[in-house]
């Protein structure tokens, strides 16, 4: 990667500053101690950001910020989560489960026996490939056969719950409303843009309290403006998918906007900002590779690599702008260039355990704070460094196959 340094010069009016917040869960805490660092470091900002652009644990730590909440009072609202979870288990959830899995234990008896034949041929044929001695044999054995032979019972039983999550968010919303003092985001002075995606369509659906830009608004239909923006559109982009409700605004049922735009840079540049600074969650390098794959290792670095992958898709899109901006400005002077700066983001996947992105423990939030302070101040010691890397090599343009 090619970069080049270039200080945090806030008197350049005509080149406002926009702060991007990635999604993450309960890694949110880190994006705290970036932020405060970056707030009263004294090569820091020294000012807000004129635009936040946030999504899931991002847009809860950019609506924060926007409503002129200090880095303590932020941490003291992570810190809470921990103290007392806002979520409820989902009891419509488990009572449909239990008539699902009664009535598939009655009536899967009679079916074997319709398929019999079919049945048993696959049953021989698992039975070769499994110690039957160990109790995980016959785990083994029942798994496979599901997903083999009765895949049609795993399907009837997921048709059959009437509902589409494990938690209520419920509690969250108050403890949401509780800290704004009102359904209500006060953010006067902050152009703020907060994502999520819609079920139904698939779609990405921005909240932003400033008007989009006249390219923006032309040629994207993804943003709706308000004059205020509610906790309800926090709390819909927080919603992860299957885990958490979906969230109903502006009669839109919505879901945590990290499914398609985890590091949302084009928000920011539609609300004005000309000099981005990403803050991600994930390190995107494994600390430990030399060491084995256990499986929470592995839905860590599964979550990393889809967050990874988000990021660097945002980011190529961007560098081709730029390099559009920079041999057709004279075409389209609307097409300006926007310099992104290298990420704030965590020195290594080491950082944090597995399960991180869920583990709302105290302790756990606060040295995520703390690894955030620590990234922060190393970021602003090497000297910010804008991202310069050649976007029109073949290998940058992101393809339709990747």
């Amino acid at each position: 990667m090619l970069s080049s340094t270039k200080a945090l010069d806030v008197a350049e009016p005509d080149r406002p500053f926009g702060l991007v917040l990635s999604g993450g869960g309960a890694r949110g805490a880190f994006q705290v101690g970036v932020w405060e660092v970056l707030r009263r470091d004294a090569v820091g900002l020294k000012v807000d950001p004129a635009v936040i652009s946030g999504t899931s644990a991002g847009s809860i730590n950019g609506s924060l910020i926007a409503a002129g909440f200090t880095p303590e009072a932020m941490m003291d609202f992570w810190l809470g989560l921990a103290e007392t979870p806002p979520v409820t288990a989902n009891e419509d959830l488990f009572r449909s489960l239990r008539i699902q899995l009664t009535r598939l234990v009655a009536r899967e008896p009679g079916r074997f026996l319709r398929r019999r034949t079919r049945g048993a041929r696959i049953m021989l044929g698992l039975l070769r490939h499994h110690a039957l001695y160990r109790p995980s044999g016959w785990l083994s054995l029942a798994l496979e056969l599901l997903m083999t032979a009765r895949y049609d019972n795993l399907s009837d039983v997921l048709e059959g719950i009437e509902t589409s999550y494990v938690f209520s968010t419920g509690r969250f919303r108050e403890r949401l409303v509780k800290a704004f003092g009102g359904e209500i985001i006060r953010a006067p002075k902050i152009a703020l843009a907060i994502n999520t995606v819609d079920v139904r369509t698939g779609r990405v659906v921005r909240f932003v309290n400033r008007p989009p830009g006249k390219r923006a608004a032309a040629d994207d239909s993804h943003y709706r403006h308000h004059a205020a923006l509610t906790v309800d559109m926090v709390l819909a982009s927080a919603s992860i998918p299957l885990l958490f409700n979906p969230v109903m605004v502006d009669g839109l049922e919505l879901w945590d906007g990290g499914l398609l735009v985890n590091t949302p840079l084009a928000p920011a540049i539609a609300l004005g900002a000309r000099r981005l600074i990403p803050v991600l969650v994930n390190a995107g390098n494994d600390a430990s590779s030399h060491k084995p794959m256990h499986f929470g290792t592995g839905v860590e670095r599964l979550a990393d690599a889809f967050l990874e992958n988000a990021y660097n898709t945002d980011r190529k899109l961007l560098l081709i702008r730029n390099e559009l901006a920079r041999v057709a400005s004279h075409i389209d002077p609307g097409l300006t260039h926007v310099d992104l700066y290298e990420p704030i983001r965590p020195s290594s996947s080491r950082t944090f355990n597995a399960g991180s992105y869920l583990y709302f423990e105290r302790d756990a939030l606060i040295k995520m704070y703390e690894a955030g302070r620590h990234a922060a101040r190393q970021w602003l010691v090497r000297g910010p460094r804008l991202d310069s890397t050649h976007a029109g090599h073949a290998g940058d343009v992101p393809r339709a196959e990747d």
